[in-house]
């Protein structure tokens, strides 16, 4: 460990206890109710026509049966309704015609619903009927990715499919197809950093790895800080995205949004029906060096890429896992390695600033992009044991360790000295999970969660010698490459309880809960210094701790079948403690709180198609590093207040099978966003004082992002096409006392923050030779940066020309358990630089080929 094995035993004892009364668990996800009545004894049932989902509601609720299905075989499905003197088997026989859908008895009382097949009916405990052995379904929920198009709200939600079928270079690649959400500085310290809706940095947005959080802030130099997150790409099951002030533990102090990231679960391995289950992965690409020299100068770039198997860039990873009756288990690892990556040939290499030629990066289109290497080694356990039908206990460990190449962004900026290779920085983090669920009935609900992370990271602080006269080299005068060294710990535990009532005035769920969250973060001075042999600037970093608590409560009603109200109030409290060896402030604790609200209303006229509207607030504390610690040339300002948003949003969601043919699937959202914050946090010119800091932080008066997004997907069997645009119709910064303005505050770190004005991604793709072939494109297209860079703010701020790459993808079944994918990221081979992305070009023309087995 970088620091003290007596601060990780410290914290890590704290966690034993934590683990020990807290718990995390699974989902048994089953519409139940008490099994009085038979199947077979008639009475008298009342169901209207209309959507299938609600109708088996009701029956269950009238008869008392128990249903037992996957909730995705009934969207978009509708019944004829039934009444009258009917037996419970009866009725369901009634409503499931037409729809494809059969069920069978697993003892009486209990029916499984399942596509195709023919019904069993009879009452199984009566004359030669057979009874099936009762079985459990385990997280029987909607399908994810159908999630965002009955939500009342912004959402999205990223597939292991389609993480796969675009893995790019980098794990912020997999954003690339989510409207409103970009992974900034992408391909410049490996790891992910999320912007959503123009909101980044500073813990506006939390990324939550098995509910989680494992985000380090990092100072980039002038270009301001980064929220780092670090996982590897096949240790993903899923992703989901909330945008804007969230509900549940995670979005405790986060005015952004929140995205989940779901590692592997057992039932992600093992097929269903199996016990057992594996899989192998192999992968290898080209378009990068399998070595590179600490030290170099541009003037010593290579020219080749490696070979495409050198047998050192790739990857490779391994899972096993088991479903029993008791219990599910998976354990996985996964190793890559990825040398310094070749730009692009051909494309613009220059913009223009007020009618001047600048060049958009020191590299040249073709060359060796240097500090762009990452190695790294991960190790996932996650158990689950079933200790009934009704609770869950989970515990789960990650392990991630990378070595990595970066360069501080406003040091990428073109000077006319030349540059070179940097030292490499590395990181290591644990993160250990417990969960415990209890669902014996519609009014209990019970999740019970605690975690921990540990972040432990060295960032090479390379200083002005990043950059070198032409008659100095490495070897005549040692640049002052120090590092930065910090040890993060992060504590979390939450409770929460959901209830479902079924009145006269219709369908009620509430939810409700408390978390609480404690980041302690320890660190080292270090010197900030051009070569090894200067003085330097002595630089303390922040050291303390962030205390978040919250109180949280949600309710839906839905009085009639067209009709529901959501509303929801969290209570947000905050505490921060300086630990620093000295207060650059003299303040060393401060603390705040706020009750923020949301209510939505969502109308579905007919079935499939919605219209809501939503309002909502938020609130994001004050970080120790604006407030008390700081080792960025900034002088903290105690007296800022919390962030205040307040949202506003409309949309329409459709979703439908069957929609032209009667294996179709057809998915569409649009939303407009009009987002305000109050006491927005800016970083603003100091008062002019010699040997002082030049910048502070101010709250600005207000800062307000306004636009439209669309997402889409059309299925069809043989093609499929989806899509995403984002586009921003206004946005405004206002200081006090100054009117608004239409670009970022001077010197603020909002700068690097603001996306592109257009965004818009579209894939098309085809199934042939009986579905073992998949192919298809993806065309992503990039416009102008949404406000224009000022002279002040140009040597710090990343610049971009509006672009336009193609992506391909192809897999091949080779059985029913090996696969092959291929992927060509940039296929015409163009020379851009990415969007929040600093100075660095993309890659190039890239090739992947990934072999995938099954067992």
């Amino acid at each position: 460990m970088i620091l003290t094995q007596t601060t990780i035993r410290r914290h890590f004892s704290a966690v034993l206890i934590g683990v020990s009364t807290f718990a995390l668990g699974g989902q048994i996800s089953a519409q139940q109710a008490s099994t009085a009545t038979s199947a077979s004894t008639a009475t008298t049932i009342s169901i209207p026509d209309g959507p299938l989902e609600q109708a088996l509601s009701t029956l269950a609720r009238q008869t008392n049966l128990r249903l037992l299905y996957r909730t995705e075989i009934t969207v978009g499905k509708t019944t004829g309704g039934v009444s009258g003197p009917v037996t419970p088997s009866g009725a369901l026989g009634v409503l499931l015609q037409g729809t494809g859908i059969s069920y069978r008895f697993t003892d009486a009382g209990a029916i499984v619903l399942e596509n195709g097949g023919g019904s069993v009916d009879a009452d199984p405990g009566a004359g030669d009927a057979t009874v099936l052995a009762p079985i459990q379904l385990r997280g029987t929920t909607a399908k994810p990715s159908d999630q965002p198009y009955e939500t009342a709200g912004s959402s999205s939600y990223i597939s292991s499919e389609q993480i796969e079928r675009f893995r790019g270079s980098t794990t912020g690649d997999i954003f690339k197809n989510t409207p409103g959400v970009i992974s900034a500085n992408n391909h410049n310290g490996g790891a992910v950093n999320v912007n959503i809706r123009g909101l980044q940095g500073q813990n506006r947005v939390r990324v939550a790895i098995d509910g989680t959080q494992q985000t380090t802030t990092t100072w980039r130099g002038y270009a301001g800080v980064d929220d780092r997150t670090y996982v590897d790409p096949d240790l993903i099951g899923g992703v989901s995205v909330s945008k804007g002030p969230t509900g549940g533990a995670e979005g405790a102090g986060v005015n952004g949004g929140v995205v989940g990231i779901r590692t592997l679960n057992a039932s992600d391995i093992v097929e269903e029906g199996n016990t057992y289950g594996g899989r192998l992965r192999v992968g290898a690409q080209d378009n990068v060096t399998s070595h590179f020299t600490i030290n170099a100068l541009d003037r010593q770039q290579q020219t080749a890429p490696a070979d495409f198997f050198d047998f050192r860039n790739g990857n490779g990873s391994i899972a096993l896992a088991t479903v029993q009756d008791s219990f599910d288990l998976v354990i996985a690892a996964a190793r890559r390695y990825r040398g310094n990556y070749f730009a692009g040939k051909y494309g613009e290499t220059k913009y223009n600033f007020d009618g001047v030629e600048k060049d958009l990066s020191f590299t040249k289109p073709g060359e060796e992009v240097y500090n762009t290497s990452s190695e790294s080694s991960s190790f996932l356990a996650k158990g689950t044991w079933h200790i009934d039908d009704d609770q869950s206990f989970e515990l789960g460990y990650v392990r991630y360790e990378s070595t990595y190449g970066e360069a501080l962004p406003s040091l990428l900026f073109t000077q006319p000295q030349t540059y070179r290779q940097a030292a490499l920085s590395s990181v290591a983090t644990d993160t250990i999970t417990a969960r415990y669920h209890y669902n014996p009935d519609d009014l209990v609900d019970l999740r019970v969660n605690a975690w921990m992370s540990i972040v432990d990271q060295i960032d090479i602080s390379t200083g002005l010698a990043f950059y070198l006269p032409p008659y100095v080299t490495p070897g005549t005068r040692p640049p002052g490459d120090d590092p930065r060294y910090s040890l993060t710990h992060t504590f979390g535990g939450d409770v929460s309880n959901a209830m479902k009532f079924d009145t006269d005035y219709g369908g009620l769920n509430l939810s409700y809960g408390v978390s609480y969250l404690l980041e302690d973060v320890d660190s080292k001075p270090y010197y900030s210094r051009t070569y090894a042999n200067s003085p330097g600037v002595l630089m303390n970093p922040s050291i303390g701790q962030r205390a978040i608590g919250s109180a949280f409560t949600q309710a839906e009603w839905e009085p009639t079948d067209w009709l529901k109200f959501n509303g929801g109030l969290r209570f947000d409290a905050y505490r921060l403690n300086d630990d620093g060896i000295t207060s650059t402030t003299g303040v060393r604790e401060k603390s705040g709180g706020r009750l923020n609200p949301s209510v939505s209303a969502t109308i579905t006229p007919v079935d499939g198609l919605q219209f809501y509207a939503l309002y909502s607030e938020g609130m994001r504390p004050p970080t120790m590093r604006e407030t008390m610690g700081n080792d960025g040339n900034v002088t903290p300002n105690p007296n800022l207040s919390p962030e205040l948003s307040q949202n506003w949003e409309v949309g329409i969601n459709y979703m439908m099978d069957g929609l032209f043919t009667d294996d179709d699937a057809a998915r569409f959202k649009i939303s407009y966003f009009d987002n305000s914050y109050t006491d927005y946090i800016s970083r603003v010119p100091a008062p002019p004082v010699p040997g002082m800091p030049v910048f502070t932080f101010e709250n600005l008066r207000r800062a307000r992002f306004s636009g439209i997004e669309v997402s889409g997907s059309y299925d069809v069997g043989p093609f499929f096409a989806q899509g995403q645009l984002t586009y921003y119709t206004g946005y405004e910064f206002c200081r006090r006392r100054v009117a608004c303005s239409d670009t970022t505050v001077s010197l603020d770190y909002a700068a690097n923050h603001m996306p592109p004005e257009l965004m818009t991604s579209i894939t098309v793709g085809t199934r042939l030779f009986e579905d073992k072939l998949t192919a298809g494109v993806r065309v992503t297209h990039a416009g102008e940066r949404l406000s224009p860079v000022t002279q002040q703010a140009r040597m710090y701020t990343g610049v971009w020309n509006p672009y336009t790459v193609v992506d391909a993808f192809a897999t091949y079944k080779v059985n029913d358990n090996v696969s092959l994918d291929f992927q060509a990221e940039n296929l015409t081979d163009r020379f851009y630089v990415d969007a929040l992305d600093g100075w660095n070009p993309s890659p190039g023309r890239t090739f992947r080929a990934t072999l995938t087995a099954k067992f």
